[in-house]
């Protein structure tokens, strides 16, 4: 296989279960889905007490076996705390929802009333909710576990798992068959939970923002191990809920589009590409690359695949591979005398890198490539103005396609009575 072929479009479906725990999981066969009350699967093995009617959603429960949450009544309303705590979580973030330009849910046919119907059920272990999507028997529905915490740091939120679930609610209001990317779907609804809650510290969350960290190296739509990487993808979807409003609103409008017209839409970086567009904030490629930028920027630690130790001796590095949708955050060391620092990196057959230099760590000077004259390519380079900008130096290189694409680098240290070159071939 050839190195260009090794770095194209790898989505790999994975399993849904996650063994450090997941707020949600795609139903797996969602077609059949039936609710609790009516039987299969996930039939509850008690009557069921009255509902708790909120004033967006409906928390459907038992009093006895296992499916019963804790039946403690502080308030002497009588209607468990737990279930209250579920109803007020699922009107905080329902209303988020509306007031950030989403679609409502769509009416639900199953339940005493046309408000989402949430259900809390025993779940398999590892799991604390589950959401069916529109074309389960009455609309979709959502299961949460019953023993979820409602402390502002927990292993396992209650607010965070009601919130994430109904933003899969609303996605399923777009698409009505459930056929979401699953990468997109599962990172959105992570991201969206945090900011309707965001003082609530929910440990697992928090497990999968670091670990995403770790390897930014990967793409965005690597749904492997149970899709981990796709909710630690948070903070990409964050930072486009934070962009601009409706941003996220409008490429599930597309996601939706393609669906009804029978198109697949494969992993749905064509639609995410247009929703920026459209949103006049830039193209993919562009926008993922300020959102690396930002993330250095952050202080956060960032994992790296590679290094570059540089001498006055140009050098260049063997051709490498970056997959789509994923950011290389590369030290180049200089030595402890130099003057400064010069990166090319030359075009390639094509679409190339987007590449960005930092000196002086996260609040350091970014460095403003130019095209290599003569020959394709773009030249950072930079004399130093302190030890701290010759000590942390980064350049950050990032594909904001859907595929992978291959680039060199060429780099050298400026000596200490050397001088900046026009341009440098390696």
């Amino acid at each position: 296989m050839s190195v260009v072929a090794r770095f194209l479009v790898f989505a790999v479906a994975g399993g849904l279960t996650l063994a450090t725990g997941a707020h949600s999981a795609l139903a797996a066969d969602p077609a059949t889905g039936t609710r609790p009350t009516t039987g299969g699967e996930y039939a509850y093995t008690a009557p069921e007490a009255a509902p708790y009617v909120g004033a967006r959603a409906v928390v459907h429960y038992v009093s006895t076996g296992v499916a019963a949450p804790p039946l403690n009544d502080d308030d002497g309303n009588g209607y468990p705390d737990y279930v209250e705590q579920v109803s007020s979580a699922a009107d905080t973030a329902l209303l988020y929802y509306e007031r950030h330009g989403f679609r409502l849910p769509f009416p639900d046919a199953a339940g005493p009333d046309s408000r989402p119907d949430i259900y809390i059920d025993n779940l398999p272990a590892g799991i604390f909710g589950l959401t069916f999507p529109e074309t389960a028997e009455g609309g979709t529905f959502v299961l949460v576990a019953p023993r979820l915490d409602a402390r502002q740091k927990t292993f396992g939120s209650l607010q965070i798992t009601v919130a994430h679930e109904l933003f899969h609610v609303i996605q399923f209001s777009y698409v009505k068959s459930g056929r979401l990317p699953v990468w997109a779907a599962e990172g959105s609804a992570t991201a969206l939970s945090m900011l309707v809650f965001p003082k609530v510290e929910d440990l697992t969350v928090e497990n999968y923002l670091d670990a995403w960290l770790i390897q930014p190296w990967l793409p965005l739509y690597d749904e492997r191990f149970g899709c981990a990487h796709c909710y630690g993808s948070a903070w990409w979807w964050q930072y486009l809920a934070r962009l601009k409003p409706g941003v996220l609103p409008r490429y599930f409008a597309l996601l939706e589009a393609a669906d009804q017209q029978g198109k697949s839409a494969r992993v749905g970086v064509a639609q995410l590409d247009r929703a920026l567009r459209n949103s006049r904030v830039g193209t993919l490629n562009d926008v993922f690359a300020a959102f690396s930028l930002n993330l250095y920027r952050r202080g956060l630690p960032l994992g790296g695949t590679y290094s570059l130790r540089s001498s006055t001796t140009p050098r260049a590095t063997s051709v490498r591979g970056i997959y789509g949708l994923s950011t290389q955050y590369v030290p180049v060391h200089v030595p402890r005398n130099s003057r400064g620092v010069v990166i090319v990196v030359p075009d390639r057959n094509g679409p190339s890198p987007q590449v960005t230099l930092l000196v002086g760590g996260p609040k350091g000077r970014r460095v403003v490539g130019k095209r290599v004259r003569p020959g394709p390519g773009v030249i950072l380079s930079t004399l130093f103005r302190s030890a701290s900008e010759r000590k942390r130096i980064v350049l950050i290189v990032t594909s904001g396609h859907l595929n992978g694409v291959t680039y060199q680098v060429g780099y050298a240290a400026v000596g200490p009575r050397g001088k900046l070159p026009g341009w440098i071939a390696f």
